[in-house]
């Protein structure tokens, strides 16, 4: 396993692990680690660069290693990627595309644990606006977290721009019912499963569970959690890079019926969500919205504000949103 005393270069020359990475790890972020860094322990580096905001590189260079570890895993057996819709193992090609609508994939857990019961499962669906998959920030650090407490968790790659409407919801829901038909495989308890979204993906999780009905009702989840959601696509209000990626168009009907505050009835998931107050990508009126209509609708929900994070914080230990996953964590007790 790596850790932060290796370099960026010994990682990357892993063998395959530049192929891994390219789907698994925003490259354009690699570049915020200047050339000269590269040969020196991360650990090192971490400190002696900067983010375009200003702060230490330290949690990229966690998620650096948490990423190549990951890769190691899936390179040992340790852990499977499976294809969407036909679930066979699936291993990235070099130079292949991202925005090809086959490069779509679960990550499973790990398949060497020994259970004595039945767990808890958590799909993750990383942000992007529909346009890229965030896994390094929003899905590799979600997954390992989850497992620290017990939960069953898988990180879906779902399809982007150009593919549309309603196919990233088909992905979640048939990823869904994998999951509850092969619950036993997982040791998942079927009636808990639980999916999580981030910004372009918490619009994915949130309207996925109002379609299931009509889409795929063995898809639906049990809960539904929201981080910096987008949730409304009415002018004004919407995210409008992630409503024309996932449409295609800008459509006055499709933005109304694909708005979240619109799709909820009374038997929708109990929802925990989460946003930050200096939001200035998707603003918190997209969550203050779905919390006014969950409320309306008598949804079992919690919707918490914090005052810092801005948006694509992940697990924001470094603001004032660092408590959002324990919150989280004590909702799903709740109500899993």
């Amino acid at each position: 396993m790596f850790s932060s005393f290796d370099t960026l270069t010994d990682i990357l020359s892993a063998p395959g692990m530049k192929q891994w990475f390219h789907f698994l790890y925003l490259e354009d972020q690699l570049d915020w680690f200047p050339a000269e860094l590269w040969n020196q322990p991360l650990r090192f580096a971490a400190f002696r660069g900067q983010t375009p905001w200003g702060s230490s590189l330290q949690t990229l260079a966690e998620q650096i290693v948490d990423t190549a570890n990951l890769v190691l895993e899936l390179q040992s057996g340790k852990r499977q990627c499976l294809h969407l819709h036909d679930w066979e193992a699936w291993e990235p090609e070099e130079g292949a595309d991202l925005q090809d609508p086959e490069q779509t994939f679960i990550i499973t857990p790990p398949t060497d644990v020994k259970v004595d019961s039945l767990k808890p499962a958590l799909i993750i669906c990383p942000g992007g606006g529909y346009e890229f998959v965030s896994f390094q920030n929003e899905g590799t650090p979600i997954q390992i977290l989850a497992e620290k407490r017990g939960y069953v968790s898988f990180i879906l790659r779902y399809r982007v721009a150009p593919s549309r409407y309603p196919d990233p919801q088909l992905d979640l829901l048939e990823t869904i019912q994998y999951v509850r038909n092969n619950a036993a495989k997982y040791h998942v308890d079927p009636n808990r499963i639980a999916i999580i979204g981030f910004s372009a993906g918490g619009h994915l999780c949130a309207s996925a569970a109002a379609l299931a009905k009509t889409l795929l009702p063995e898809g639906r989840p049990n809960a539904v959690i929201l981080g910096y959601p987008v949730i409304s696509f009415e002018e004004g209000t919407a995210h409008e890079g992630s409503v024309l990626a996932l449409l295609g168009k800008d459509d006055e009907t499709l933005r109304h019926n694909l708005s979240v505050e619109n799709m909820i009835d009374s038997d929708y998931p109990p929802t925990f969500a989460w946003a930050c107050m200096d939001d200035d990508t998707v603003p918190c009126e997209n969550t203050r919205r779905l919390e006014a209509k969950l409320k309306e609708k008598d949804i079992r929900q919690e919707c918490h504000y914090y005052p810092t994070g801005g948006h694509g914080c992940g697990l924001a230990y470094e603001n004032s949103a660092w408590k959002w996953s324990f919150d989280m964590f004590a909702f799903l007790e709740k109500y899993l």
